[in-house]
């Protein structure tokens, strides 16, 4: 038993710190290839905007650019996802 609690207590902390605790990471699997066939588009840009406002509030991207890079993402999952799902 004490085996069992003390794998749950460390299992425990690397989830704690684990980098799928933040948004940024979360946001990332807008760019999984599988989740674009499979999930739902608009929740895909939803969290491809959330993608862009982050890096654009650590001043990693532009904010005037914002608006097109958000305009091909969505051209990319309308046109060229659906052409290559399988």
């Amino acid at each position: 038993m004490e085996c069992r609690s003390f794998i749950q207590a460390v299992l425990s902390k690397l989830l704690e710190k684990s980098p799928l605790k933040y948004t940024f990471a979360q946001k990332l699997s807008c760019l999984n290839p599988k989740g674009m066939a499979t999930e739902s588009s608009e929740g895909n840009i939803t969290a491809f905007r959330a993608l862009v406002r982050h890096l654009n509030e650590a001043n990693r991207f532009a904010e005037g650019d914002a608006d097109s890079v958000i305009s091909q993402y969505k051209k990319f999952l309308e046109e060229v996802v659906p052409q290559n799902k399988s």
